[in-house]
């Protein structure tokens, strides 16, 4: 069994996923899944990950690659939000590709990631409000207009910043709803 925290290859895995014609790519799977994971049980995100992957045909290579770096993804997910090693960062494509493709993923990280809350159960009147202003902006963040963006040292440092935004935001989110995880694993 699985459990690294290093995450799979970004690019390979986005390949992967377009071949299998899943309905999103690496950015907002990760951010499904760490959603589920800062928000869920155990059990919420493998459950997920076993729904969404329940259509691929099992011979298939390419289905059990994908397979095998979703649980990558997973592993590596659960690893980095629940150590305190702040190793977290959400999954996104490398600096040398064009800001407004990793403003894209950005977006749809945080689509992914409100998507996993909701899946999950958690609502704003749930959390505090630091919390629910993370959110907030979160939701913001998934109507960025990226395809106006203009490549320059203030666009590269916003993106920057964004990244650990983001990070320090499901970090920030792992710690308050820990009690909501503590009740829903007691019922379990």
């Amino acid at each position: 069994m699985l459990t690294t925290d290093q995450m799979p290859d970004y690019q390979r895995l986005e390949k992967l996923l377009g071949t299998m014609s899943a309905d999103m790519g690496a950015s907002e799977l990760h951010g499904v899944i760490s959603g589920l994971i800062c928000a869920g049980s155990a059990e919420a995100p493998v459950d997920w990950i076993a729904a969404f992957i329940e259509a691929w045909p099992e011979g298939d290579l390419l289905a059990q690659e994908t397979r095998e770096m979703i649980g990558q993804l997973y592993y590596a997910a659960r690893h980095q939000i629940t150590q305190e090693e702040l190793t977290f960062m959400p999954l996104l494509p490398e600096d040398d590709e064009a800001i407004s493709t990793r403003a894209k993923a950005l977006s749809e990280w945080c689509e992914g990631y409100l998507y996993g809350l909701g899946l999950a159960g958690v609502t704003e009147q749930m959390l505090s409000g630091d919390s629910k202003e993370a959110i907030q902006d979160l939701a913001h963040f998934t109507r960025l207009d990226y395809d106006q963006l203009e490549s320059g040292e203030a666009t590269e440092v916003a993106y920057v910043e964004l990244q650990e935004f983001l990070k320090v935001v499901t970090l920030l989110m792992w710690e308050e709803l820990f009690e909501i995880r503590g009740e829903s694993n007691a019922d379990e």
